[in-house]
């Protein structure tokens, strides 16, 4: 009599987990000023790597004291990518008010992790 046994392949290894995305070389601003002018445009520039893929890039431009308004804009045009060389210049509205302004670059991968980076900018 022969028994023939084999093995429980029902059960799947956990997916390996993946980095957050990372966000080097920040450039804000021509020539890495990191000011701009109302009715201008801010140019930004960074190399990104998301192990997870790119599904969203976001900036947020508000105003350090309070009064004024943010200014927000949402990239979709690199989803899906491994790498890439984010370059887009975002325009700053001629209404913007003068002053300090607090500056966010938010990378979102598909798997949910997101990496932020933050930074000062003067609109004059």
């Amino acid at each position: 009599m022969a028994i023939l046994s084999s093995c429980n392949d029902d059960e799947q290894e956990p997916a390996p987990e993946t980095a957050a995305p990372v966000i080097s070389g920040l450039e804000i601003g021509e020539g890495n000023l990191m000011e701009c002018e109302p009715g201008g445009e801010l140019h930004m520039d960074a190399e990104i790597t998301a192990e997870g893929k790119i599904d969203k890039i976001t900036v947020d431009l508000h105003p350090e004291g309070g009064s004024g308004d943010d200014i927000e804009a949402e990239y979709t045009d690199y989803s899906g990518l491994l790498n890439a060389d984010f370059h887009k210049d975002l325009e700053i509205p001629s209404t913007t008010e003068l002053g300090d302004y607090h500056f966010h670059l938010t990378v979102t991968d598909q798997t949910g992790k997101s990496t932020s980076v933050e930074a000062e900018v003067q609109v004059h």
